[in-house]
């Protein structure tokens, strides 16, 4: 069985092997004593350089030669001294690090060559190929892509039919899928430009500036508890994120305001909320920002040096921290805001080896702010000339949040929103995950060194793009929607499926919660009622049962639960939306008396398609021989809880 597997991936080459075989094995048994913070006999483990060095008793290994290697000798069982002492690796993992060690030997240069970085690389990378001026955005996107298959060999699926792309950007621009009669009316238009002419109008619809709403209240803030939803909803948060898409406000100034943190305006109170839930803890308001303004995760590096991706530093982590550990939440006569002092938070922070360094503003995009220190002993003294707001009286309340002449929080905005080709990375790459299924860089968030783009050229061109259109997202994504790429079939052009960062089919991705409510409402034709509701509960009680059952957004590897199939089996609130009341769905189906028209209605409201040959005739069949409610019930559930209806594909 071990041979079989290395058969499977001879075909790697030494520096792939090395990555996707033999480094997790390392990091995850040997880096917790083998790393840059902790080598023990002086040995590190967490690169293949550093592996290849070796620590006191000489180098780790001999490319080639695995059998005269002190890292594989001491993994074979017996070895003394045998690592990892408490476990032992199996015979497949051992394996792996021998063979790649004798790949090494045969091309020890590929696997030495660092991994490319996910910031900008010091060397410009000379492109594979430079996009025509005249070129319009989306024949750019598809020219890489198409470099992309040719280098990796696989053909693209055929491009999908037109009842396959109305319900996928209804769910991808507007959150649910579309009537039968949306469908209808697109169907109807020109077939030249009625694509375009959809996008556009789906683009310039608030029901888009909603869905983008919910995605990027999940992405910026995570699921909400219910005093935190509704601390959002009264703070403004809901209608400050739903106005910045409506008016296609500028995605740097929205990321500004958010740091800042000081509304200007009335109907701008919301943006307040995204420090302000953070409850006056820097560290926690740092861990969020910095996915956001550089594609990265920081808290690994909390206690150290990140120990596979080196370019993140302690130092970057504590900096963006010192960046607000003057702000405190503040409940001033203006309403909730977030005060920030004009002295204090002078701190340091240590490594695991007790060594201490002061926490300066220093970010992981290179851009630092000088602030003069005090000198040891030296007792600040605060005083109202330092402020442009002055912090209340003692015993007084604030009539608005304090603010400093030099504020901490504007620096940081400035150094992350001007001059920083990380932002638009990071929106670029986290928008073509929203529409592609997974982004050129995965996971999203991961846009470190050992995480590589699929398409580096591409995601330089898009980040480039989206900088030069002033970090215009309406437009990037119209461009992307508009692909050739995106509006490829789900199913692969051969028997095998190409590799999912190839992007030559479309990528299925399970419905969020709010696409699935709302889908499911539009499906079953249950409307809300005299009293606001539907099936006894509002519109915001359903959405929130949802919620507990589908909570996640761009997982890196989904995987259905045995929560949300029982959920969708035995859940009395799917069991209500497919009882027939109020002329819905399942009642209009109890007033068709011929079933083959039934099964048509059914299909056409789930899936917006007719049924196939066969899947007519069973359907057909299964209401013959169970007639009445329950017999159409059951049929209504088998689609509205299949994979067609549940994904978007």
């Amino acid at each position: 069985m071990v041979l079989a597997f290395l058969l499977a991936v001879s075909r790697l080459g030494a520096a792939d092997f090395w990555s996707d075989h033999v480094e997790p094995i390392l990091r995850d048994h040997c880096v917790e004593c083998h790393s840059q913070t902790k080598a023990k006999s002086g040995l590190d483990l967490s690169t293949f350089q550093l592996a290849l060095r070796g620590g006191d008793r000489g180098a780790g290994f001999v490319p080639g030669k695995p059998d005269e290697s002190q890292l594989y000798l001491a993994l074979k069982p017996g070895a003394d001294p045998h690592m990892p002492p408490k476990r032992q690796l199996s015979d497949e993992q051992i394996a792996l690090v021998r063979t790649g060690i004798e790949k090494a030997g045969a091309n020890q240069a590929a696997v030495s060559a660092p991994a490319p970085a996910a910031a900008a690389p010091a060397q410009p990378r000379k492109p594979v190929w430079v996009p025509p001026a005249d070129w319009a955005a989306p024949a750019v996107i598809d020219r890489f892509l198409e470099l992309g298959w040719k280098q990796r060999h696989v053909r693209p699926a055929k491009s999908a039919d037109d009842a396959t792309f109305v319900r996928r950007v209804y769910l991808d621009l507007r959150g649910r899928i579309p009537s039968t009669e949306e469908t209808a009316a697109f169907l109807a238009r020109p077939a030249r430009d009625r694509r375009t002419a959809l996008v556009d109008t789906l683009l310039a619809d608030p029901e888009h500036a909603r869905h983008l709403r919910e995605v990027f209240d999940y992405v910026l803030m995570g699921r909400a508890t219910k005093r935190f939803e509704e601390q959002r909803q009264n703070h403004g948060w809901f209608d400050f994120l739903e106005a910045a898409f409506r008016t296609n406000r500028p995605w740097d100034a929205v990321v500004r305001d958010l740091i800042v943190a000081r509304p200007t305006q009335r109907e701008n109170r919301g943006l307040i909320q995204f420090l302000y839930e953070r409850q006056n803890n820097p560290q926690a308001m740092a861990e969020a920002l910095a996915p956001v303004v550089f594609g990265v995760q920081i808290k690994c590096a909390q206690c150290h040096d990140h120990m596979v991706a080196r370019e993140i530093k302690q130092a970057h982590y504590w900096g963006m921290v010192a960046a607000f550990n003057r702000t405190r939440n503040v409940d001033a006569e203006s309403g909730p805001g977030l005060a920030e002092s004009a002295i204090g938070g002078f701190v340091s922070f240590a490594n695991l080896k007790k060594e201490s360094q002061p926490a300066r503003l220093v970010f992981f995009n290179g851009r630092s702010v000088d602030e003069l220190w005090p000198s040891e002993g030296e007792k600040e003294v605060d005083a109202p000339e330092k402020y442009r707001v002055p912090p209340p009286a003692e015993k007084q309340r604030a009539k608005g949040p304090a603010e400093p002449r030099f504020s901490r929080r504007e620096a940081l905005a400035e150094a992350v929103t001007r001059d920083n080709p990380l932002l638009a990375r990071a929106a670029v790459n986290r928008i073509w995950a929203m529409f592609f299924g997974r982004g050129l860089v995965h996971p999203v968030d991961l846009m470190d060194s050992k995480h590589p783009p699929s398409h580096p050229d591409l995601l330089d061109w898009l980040a480039a793009d989206f900088e030069r259109s002033g970090h215009d997202l309406r437009r990037l994504i119209r461009n992307l929607v508009l692909t050739r790429a995106y509006q490829l079939d789900s199913r692969p052009a051969g028997r095998k499926a190409p590799p999912d960062e190839a992007f030559a089919r479309a990528l299925e991705k399970p419905l969020s919660a709010e696409q699935l409510h709302r889908s499911l409402l539009l499906a079953t034709g249950n409307r809300t009622d005299a009293d606001g509701k539907v099936a006894g509960l509002t519109e915001g009680e359903l959405r929130k049962a949802f919620v507990r059952q589908f909570p996640d957004l761009f997982v890196p590897d989904y995987n259905a639960t045995l929560q949300q199939a029982m959920f969708l089996a035995n859940s009395p609130l799917l069991e209500a939306l497919l009882t027939p009341r109020d002329g819905n769905l399942a009642a209009r189906l109890a007033t068709t008396s011929d079933d083959r028209q039934r099964v048509r209605d059914a299909f056409q409201s789930a899936f917006g398609r007719e049924p196939d040959r066969e899947e007519l005739k069973q359907s057909v069949a299964y209401l013959a021989a169970h007639p009445g409610d329950a017999g159409r019930k059951q049929l209504l559930w088998a689609l509205l809880t299949s994979a067609e209806f549940q994904v978007n594909h």
